[in-house]
């Protein structure tokens, strides 16, 4: 029987932004090991700047910066109609349902809560949206 042969990823470009800066180079780590092009921003002013300019792929982003909500980031990076495809995942640590909705309707395609796997992050990455931390059991 033959062997099942492993997916073909095609490299991502990817924005994290987030405030610390620990768990922005994790993230950066985690990515360039996976074989993605990552840049970052830490808060809501330089990642609106910085994805009309990298222009991502996807964008990690958290929910709670010092200077603006999340869903602010998402709204103003889904005018840009240069940035139209690209896939924005909020990431947060907070239990309120209002967070999540308010991202959601601000265009991002999911919200995952803290910690996110490697797994999940791969699974987001490779364009298996929506219920990719559900269906790994996180959370």
């Amino acid at each position: 029987m033959a062997q099942p042969q492993p997916v073909e990823r095609r490299m991502q470009r990817v924005l994290v932004v987030d405030d610390n800066i620990d768990n922005v180079r994790s993230l950066a780590l985690l990515f360039k090991v996976m074989g993605h092009h990552v840049d970052y921003a830490i808060n809501a002013i330089v990642a609106v700047d910085m994805a009309a300019r990298f222009k991502p792929d996807v964008v990690i982003l958290d929910l709670l910066l010092p200077d603006g909500h999340g869903a602010q980031v998402c709204r103003q990076i889904r005018l840009n109609p240069e940035l139209r495809s690209t896939r924005i995942y909020g990431i947060t640590g907070s239990q309120k349902e209002t967070d999540r909705e308010r991202a959601m309707q601000a265009g991002c395609d999911d919200v995952l809560m803290k910690p996110v796997s490697p797994e999940t992050f791969e699974r987001v990455l490779a364009g298996e949206t929506r219920s990719a931390q559900r269906d790994l059991g996180e959370n």
